[in-house]
């Protein structure tokens, strides 16, 4: 199955090269794919070769998919889970162009039911706020291509993104670090995400015990995760501007994780305590110990 010829790159000219086309085989391939994205993701951290070799074979499957005009739920799961490993895998690359083939044009042509949609929007929006911080005409842009009826205006969703791009626009940090918080982004996963009995038909990753729904949700974390480490530069900019001394004991301490967004967000984000952070942050000469005390730091002006 791995070794089955891209479509894009043998141009029908090599030797299968059009299996790809097929929607038996496009199906098979996928069944196919379901045990190397369990292992890379589990693998993730330590096999960047790992993670990189299911990108392409689910590259190879979509150039199939697409090239056959294939539409109906079984490309969409295909689509889905393409962004959310790409996301997972940090593959800004691939993330892109995948936003681009899934929104707005699956889901308007498949018929519902569209159980990440919600997720899958605040990904890709998200996603343009991060590739371009702090400049958000990208994700404006991206923004006025989905439809109310994708993202209805009233819905958590809508309301969510919208604050979230607000606040950075106001540099309101703790605004930003409230939406940006486990329990705000908990209250956006419906019940609904995660389907309890899946349509007839539907591919392995979905009916696996909602599997996908919380590969939906693990992105999210990651690109939001991704957003917070962005605007924590500038928040860090500010802070430097404004203080001279700082201590990072108890009270300080947890006051600076909130301001800086330290805190973590879920169980597969990476996390990082004040003192670390400040320790990094001497290291590039933006603070420097102060003598005789065990936590408190000398905030180096911008030359």
């Amino acid at each position: 199955m791995e070794h089955i010829a891209s479509v894009s790159r043998s141009s029908g000219l090599e030797k299968d090269g059009d299996t790809l086309k097929d929607f038996k085989i496009q199906e098979e391939y996928r069944e196919f794919l379901q045990g190397k994205s369990i292992e890379s993701d589990s693998e993730a951290r330590q096999r960047i070769d790992a993670q990189e070799n299911v990108l392409i074979l689910f590259r190879k499957l979509r150039e199939g998919i697409f090239s056959s005009r294939r539409t109906d739920s079984f490309a969409l799961e295909v689509y889905e889970t393409s962004l959310y490993l790409s996301v997972a895998f940090n593959s800004t690359k691939q993330t892109t162009p995948i936003i681009s083939h899934l929104l707005p044009d699956l889901y308007l042509i498949v018929s519902p039911p569209h159980h990440n949609r919600p997720v899958t929007i605040l990904i890709s929006l998200v996603h343009h706020l991060v590739a371009t911080y702090p400049s958000q005409s990208l994700f404006q842009q991206h923004l006025d291509t989905i439809p109310l009826s994708l993202l209805p205006k009233n819905s958590k969703a809508s309301k969510w993104i919208n604050s979230l791009a607000r606040s950075l626009r106001a540099r309101n940090f703790i605004e930003f670090e409230r939406l940006t918080g486990p329990f705000t982004i908990g209250r956006l996963f419906d019940a609904q995400d995660t389907p309890s009995n899946p349509p007839k038909g539907s591919s392995p990753m979905l009916s696996t015990n909602g599997r996908l729904a919380d590969l939906s949700h693990s992105a999210l974390y990651e690109i939001i995760d991704s957003l917070r480490s962005k605007t924590r530069g500038t928040s860090w900019d500010v802070f430097r501007s404004a203080y001279r001394e700082v201590s990072c004991a108890s009270e300080t301490g947890n006051w600076l994780a909130r301001s800086l967004f330290l805190n973590p967000l879920g169980p597969h984000t990476a996390t990082i305590g004040v003192d670390q952070w400040f320790k990094q942050q001497s290291q590039l000469g933006h603070v420097r110990p102060k003598e005789g005390t065990a936590d408190k730091w000398i905030v180096c002006k911008f030359r």
